[in-house]
């Protein structure tokens, strides 16, 4: 209970700071209104072509204050011999500033549109976890290497692109994976890289005030009907809750069988220690011991089982929490995702945990007291 309530409330934590960096008045459209899949091909199949065009009649919908299209696309970059698969999003950096409003440099500066070689670098990327030496710094040269499947007389191959860019600007950490764990360039050499023919990935629309996203978002559904995706950040909090309580109510399942099972546990444990000691209950009825008194031995042992349970389970359970997010992958930029152990949340399991014990050692316990004395001492 305590590892999963702690990678629960990690989560959260995770997908706040992943939505918060985004301005409140920002939508995003993509090619098609299903969910795409990881960064790359497959928009050639999509319900609609963003391009050009597409950026025009965005801006003449009414209520939209900006449109800034983007390339994106899964890539690596090496660095002094280091190499590492990242996120590559080729987008007017003019505009980041009103996209993530939190946004600032660490060092260097965000590239002009008109620059082809230079390359702007998220905190993480930058400075990878665990290690003490920078990846990449400001004027360093790094490439990037796109892989991409291409049809030749001898069937589908895949082929490599490489580029060389010089690093001109390092993000300061904003805790998000979508900036901390990617790298920036202009839209120009990220068409050509990811061999796009100015078909852009998605499109931002910034809506003049946040109260008329949903308006905005209806306006440009009618105008493409069902052809095109647009994702709001209220529609993207309202799937994630959803998601969320599921999964609340998947620990939730899980403690409750725990818990059963460790009340069947202790009940077992305690009616065995009553039939093993049925001599020594017996010597302590016949010596004037009231059922009270025996009853309260056995209660006070099955509560004190609960006690060293709680103790240990909790301290494994921040552990586990802990070697959860470790070994499992919640995808880009899943290292700044952090348990949360809550102090209510550790009492609440702690006193569960003894209440639990003791109710399972009412039955033992009156077991013990309904003995007959002369019967029990006669027990070998």
């Amino acid at each position: 209970m305590t590892s999963l309530n702690g990678l629960n409330g990690g989560m959260q934590n995770f997908i706040k700071n992943e939505l918060g960096a985004l301005n409140a008045n920002l939508l995003t459209v993509t090619p098609s209104p299903v969910i795409m899949g990881e960064f790359g091909g497959g928009s050639e199949q999509s319900a609609v072509t963003l391009n050009e065009q597409t950026v025009k009649m965005l801006k003449a919908v009414s209520g939209v204050d900006k449109v800034v299209s983007f390339y994106a696309a899964k890539a690596r970059i090496v660095s002094g011999g280091v190499s590492r698969d990242i996120t590559i999003t080729g987008i007017d950096q003019s505009k980041l500033q009103a996209i993530y409003p939190k946004l600032s440099m660490e060092a260097g500066s965000l590239l002009q549109v008109t620059d082809s070689i230079g390359i702007v670098l998220g905190n993480e990327v930058a400075h990878p976890p665990g290690r003490t030496a920078p990846f990449a710094s400001v004027r360093q040269t790094v490439s990037l290497e796109f892989a991409f499947i291409q049809d030749t007389p001898q069937g589908q191959k895949t082929q490599t692109k490489t580029r060389i860019f010089q690093v001109k600007g390092i993000l300061n950490s904003m805790g998000t994976a979508g900036v901390d764990s990617a790298a920036f360039i202009t839209p120009s050499p990220a068409n050509a890289l990811f061999e796009k023919g100015c078909r852009y990935f998605g499109i931002y629309v910034l809506t003049k005030n946040s109260e008329i996203n949903d308006e905005v978002e209806n306006k440009i559904k009618k105008i493409y009907t069902d052809k095109i995706g647009v994702v709001s950040p209220k529609t993207t909090a309202a799937t994630v809750q959803r998601l969320l309580g599921s999964f609340t109510g998947f620990i939730t399942s899980v403690a409750a069988i725990s818990m059963l099972v460790g009340g069947v546990g202790i009940v077992t444990t305690l009616y065995t220690s009553v039939m093993e000691r049925t001599r020594e209950i017996g010597l302590l009825k016949a010596l004037g011991f009231r059922n009270e008194v025996v009853t309260l031995i056995f209660l006070s042992e099955s509560a004190l089982i609960g006690f060293i349970g709680a103790s240990i389970g909790i301290l494994t359970g921040i552990g586990g929490a802990q070697i959860l997010t470790r070994t499992m992958s919640f995808g880009p930029g899943a290292g700044t995702l952090k348990p949360v152990i809550v102090p209510s949340d550790l009492g609440t399991v702690f006193l569960l945990s003894i209440l639990l014990s003791t109710i399972a050692g009412l039955y033992p316990a009156w077991r013990a007291t309904s003995l007959d004395p002369i019967v029990a001492l006669r027990k070998e």
